[in-house]
């Protein structure tokens, strides 16, 4: 069942909610690494490691924003498995990217998603929560537009600590990106890294801080709690869709 609101459009989780084999899972194939094909715009490139990986493992991930930055499992309609990350923006609401909740080659919506809050390594200390009420911004659904590469997960309970990450309109000129790479230590461990970026007129931001497949939907962190953009492609330099007012509005009522 879907319906729409003015910017995004939503669909409810009615596939198969049950807890996933963790220690089954191997993560490089979850990953989903090579979308760039003749079917596919040019700028959907995988994440990427520009050069000599600089990420740093996020050793804590109790504290501000690594409590707030989610490692999420999706299975998509055709039974296949990915991993991304995402991020708190409420007490029960996750910003990832469009294509985390909404595969265009898969199916369409994704059939159901665990969203797993500060997770690390084998710990996971706020628990799991299930996806119950999935979104994407309608530019992503109908014409696969890589700027509005852009959703939003609803829990189906309140994450138990208070972190949150705020989206904000204001520029930066320097960031950090963290989220849960595949290639990195089985893919359950947080990296981060900082650099410059370079942000144009066309609602993206450029920059060479390394990412690998599992990082998209991750913030564009301002500072500990604020994000001013979601990390969705790679390609050197890799590449985010910066937050608009009504997004962040649309969100805040999902």
């Amino acid at each position: 069942m879907s319906t729409n609101t003015k910017e995004l459009v939503s669909h409810t989780i009615t596939g198969d909610t049950r807890e996933y084999d963790f220690q089954s899972i191997i993560p490089k194939p979850w990953a989903k690494l090579n979308v760039h094909n003749t079917s596919v715009p040019d700028e959907e490139t995988r994440e990427t490691v520009c050069g000599i990986d600089e990420r740093v493992k996020v050793m804590n991930t109790r504290v501000m924003p690594n409590q707030a930055i989610c490692k999420l499992y999706m299975r998509t309609t055709t039974s296949k498995n990915y991993v991304g990350s995402g991020f708190l923006t409420h007490d029960d609401k996750v910003v990832t990217a469009g294509h985390c909740v909404y595969d265009h080659d898969e199916g369409g919506w994704m059939d159901s998603i665990i969203v797993v809050p500060a997770k690390n390594g084998v710990s996971t200390p706020y628990g799991q929560y299930n996806a119950v009420r999935i979104a994407a911004v309608r530019a992503w659904t109908d014409s696969r537009s890589v700027r509005y590469d852009m959703g939003v997960i609803k829990l189906n309970a309140k994450v138990t600590h208070s972190g949150r990450i705020s989206m904000n309109l204001a520029n930066s000129d320097r960031v950090t990106v963290c989220g849960y790479p595949a290639d990195r230590d089985l893919g359950i461990f947080q990296y981060r890294m900082e650099d410059i970026i370079e942000k144009t007129n066309d609602g993206r931001l450029y920059y060479h801080i390394d990412t690998y497949g599992g990082q998209s939907g991750c913030p564009v962190l301002k500072n500990s709690n604020t994000s001013i953009a979601i990390h969705n492609y790679g390609g050197c330099p890799n590449k985010a869709s910066d937050f608009y007012q009504q997004f962040i509005d649309e969100v805040t009522a999902f």
